[in-house]
This record gives C-alpha cells, sequence and structure tokens, in this order.
C-alpha cells in the first residue's frame, strides 16, 4: 500500500511539473525577457555540454549557463533542467540556466 501510495505522489508531483513548465525569465540580455521551460530526465554524458535522457525517452544537448554548478552533478542523476531556447535545436543549443537534482521515480 504504501509502494501505490508513494508512485501515486510522485506522479503528482511531475504533473505539477509539467504544468509548470514554461515561464519567462530575464536572462541577462539587456533587459529582453526569454522563454524558459522545464524537462525531466537522467543525466546521460557531461563535458562541456549536458546529454539528457529524458522522461519521454529522447536525447536532449544543452550548454551549460553561467549559473549551473556542474561539479555536483554526475551521469546518472535525476534532474529537473530549466533551460531557455527549444528542444532539439541545434543552432542554438538549448542553454541549461538551472539543474537541480531530483527523486528518481
Amino acid at each position: 500500500m504504501r509502494g501505490l501510495l508513494t508512485g501515486i505522489l510522485a506522479a503528482l508531483i511531475l504533473l505539477t511539473l509539467a504544468a509548470c513548465g514554461s515561464e519567462k525569465t530575464d536572462a541577462g540580455n539587456d533587459g529582453k525577457e526569454e522563454d524558459s521551460a522545464t524537462v525531466n530526465g537522467v543525466v546521460n554524458r557531461m563535458g562541456d555540454f549536458l546529454v539528457l535522457l529524458t522522461d519521454d525517452g529522447t536525447y536532449q544537448v544543452f550548454d551549460f549557463g553561467e549559473d549551473v554548478d556542474q561539479g555536483r552533478l554526475e551521469e546518472g542523476d535525476s534532474v529537473t533542467v530549466t533551460y531557455t531556447g527549444e528542444l532539439g535545436s541545434e543552432d542554438p543549443v538549448p542553454v541549461a540556466v538551472s539543474v537541480e537534482k531530483t527523486d528518481a521515480v
């Protein structure tokens, strides 16, 4: 019973995060506001950029924003990435402005 409740709670949290996925932020571009969104997944590869295996099974590549602390991230971590730009775009690549570890579901 406890496992079922935990699963339901996790699903509700994911639905809440998905509903809050898009917002406006001031990314420091001379006062211009940029759209930001969030995506959940697992860190697949780290280096000069982040490769994320998203919850829907696709790979997404992100450049790191200035405020992202890469030192506390490891391959295999479950994370929520807040980013600017368009997923799947290669020119320019989306920029991860925040990467927060989450509990695996």
